[in-house]
């Protein structure tokens, strides 16, 4: 019989940080709530991991507050400085009024003016997968991670101000500042991570923070509030800057691929928004951009029956939850129309969190999602994967380092 330590120790491996699934459904039918250390659990049933999220005063995220009585010395390393400074480890009512003017600047009615903006860039990302940019392109194959999953970066990039051809140079600053501070404390050194983020810091005051009038409408949003302490400010636009880049990117990636699986998608979602919405939908459920999201627990308590002690840390396995048959029928299987049945319903996606830590950029990723597959989709007639793709081996964010398919021009 399998054990849980066996199946952690594959979760572990270089195979397993790559493709987590295989591995998920003896937890979630098993041990849905894993004491995995002491003072560390690993929540991979949906139920579970939406009573985690649901309830922020039992389960919150780990904030300053929490790491100056476990890790006191985490404000002498900037890089987690810069991370705790920002909405991702705040609560309420200290991630207040920031949380709020985001939420308000991504809420759907405007996000969807956004849409001629995001167009833009998205026929400028699929422009390879049609003939031209060259440069992206050799004998018909594209590598997605160089043009198609970099749309998020460019559309983040005008909504921040930042000039085109210094998205590269900060996303590897994004991706060294993150790699570093995946786990809470961190288990690895943080000399990388503390030089990434001490870039990013520079940049962002040299940048994006520049002088009136130049500065964009998001960014005069979050500075438009009396009680805005600046590096509190920095935190929160370079968190913005890697929420808004980072996930979004992934999640094309892995529609990417279901498309190379399934050719006979792409004129469907020329036309078909409901499905294109759909299809969006399910590729976040079935390959989540984030494995794990965090939170403390506040008290002692229970969580599915198991005694949970204060200040365990909680993983909330999202690329579990949505493999979980009790809520998702067929969950291994990609169904790109399951979200169009009456019976289904996409607030069961929690890909993006719950409640009070739901994600308050997820219009815009979802938005952002659909124009790209729609233009790929008006821009190719066949797609399939040229080679192996390569995914960083990390254990909480999946991100592409090459993407490359064969296409056949619309």
């Amino acid at each position: 019989m399998t054990s849980p330590h066996d199946i952690l120790l594959r979760l572990l491996s270089l195979e397993g940080r790559v493709d987590p699934y295989p591995h998920y459904r003896d937890l979630i039918e098993r041990w849905p709530v894993l004491p995995i250390t002491p003072g560390r659990l690993l929540v991979t049933g949906y139920q579970e991991c939406a009573d985690v999220l649901v309830n922020p005063k039992l389960f919150p995220v780990p904030d300053p507050h929490y790491a100056n009585r476990l890790w006191p010395t985490w404000h002498t390393f900037p890089s987690t400085d810069l991370l705790y400074r920002s909405l991702l480890f705040r609560n309420a009512p200290h991630n207040q009024p920031a949380r709020r003017l985001i939420a308000r600047f991504f809420a759907p009615g405007q996000v969807q003016r956004m849409r001629p903006m995001i167009t833009r860039h998205a026929e400028v990302g699929t422009a390879p997968f049609g003939g031209e940019g060259r440069e992206d392109r050799e004998d018909g194959v594209v590598d997605a991670t160089r043009s198609f999953t970099t749309i998020p970066h460019a559309v983040m990039g005008e909504l921040l101000g930042l000039p085109p051809h210094d998205s590269g140079q900060v996303a590897a600053w994004i991706d060294g500042f993150l790699e570093r501070n995946e786990l809470h404390p961190p288990d690895k050194p943080l000399t990388d991570a503390d030089e990434a983020a001490e870039r990013l810091v520079d940049y962002v005051m040299d940048t994006v923070l520049m002088e009136a009038p130049d500065r964009t409408p998001l960014v005069q949003t979050l500075m438009g509030h009396d009680e805005a302490d600046y590096r509190d400010l920095v935190g929160n636009l370079v968190f913005l800057l890697g929420a808004g880049t980072v996930t979004t990117g992934s999640l094309l990636g892995s529609g990417v691929r279901q498309l190379a699986v399934d050719n006979g998608l792409l004129p469907c979602l020329r036309e078909d928004d409901a499905l294109l919405r759909s299809f969006v939908q399910e590729t976040l459920r079935y390959d989540p951009p984030i494995q794990y999201g965090v939170r403390v627990a506040a008290q002692d308590t229970k969580l599915g029956g198991i005694p949970v002690a204060r200040d365990s840390v909680v993983l909330v396995c999202f690329g579990a939850l949505g493999r979980d048959p009790d809520r998702f029928a067929h969950p291994d299987v990609f169904a790109a129309d399951r979200f169009l049945a009456p019976e289904t319903e996409p607030r069961d996606i929690l890909s993006f969190g719950l409640g009070a830590h739901r994600c308050a950029g997820a219009v815009l990723a979802l938005i952002t999602a659909e124009a790209a597959f729609r233009q790929l989709a008006l821009r190719v007639d066949a797609i399939a994967e040229a080679g192996p793709p390569r995914r960083q081996a990390r254990a909480v964010i999946r991100r592409y380092t090459r993407l490359a398919v064969e296409v056949t021009p619309r």
